[in-house]
């Protein structure tokens, strides 16, 4: 399937094989540059801007990330209560055995939360829990 050229690009406008003037970047007169960047497009493959512009849409794209995930919940990031609540009761049990042969509790709490993939703060509160 052929891909058809983009209307918002103006391509009598903008030379494309002339790098973009770095004081128009941001304001209206900016034809595109990190917003619309696709390795697909013409415009793009023609462009001498196009490994700069990628950068410029990662960048876009990762700051848009950061605020989708602090705002809503992913389920398939974080793990379930379910999951967490077994790790707990696993790490419940390595401290009480921890304790019956007399280890360090700082060296229990490193051990068990590089074991069971846990913060040392959640080991620690289950530790003086016990």
């Amino acid at each position: 399937m052929e891909r058809e050229p983009r209307e918002d690009i103006n391509k009598e406008d903008h030379d494309l094989l002339q790098p973009l003037n770095v004081l128009t970047l941001g304001s209206g007169d900016d034809p595109c540059f990190g917003k619309l960047h696709d390795l697909k497009a013409t415009e793009c493959m023609e462009c001498g801007d196009s490994e700069f512009c990628a950068i410029v849409m990662a960048q876009n794209l990762h700051s848009k990330r950061v605020v989708l995930e602090t705002n809503q919940r992913f389920k398939d990031i974080e793990e379930s209560d379910k999951q967490i609540m077994g790790l707990k009761k696993k790490a419940k049990e390595l401290i009480l055995e921890a304790k019956e042969n007399g280890s360090p509790r700082m060296k229990t709490i490193l051990v068990i939360s590089r074991k069971l993939n846990l913060t040392k703060d959640i080991v620690k509160q289950l530790y003086d829990e016990n």
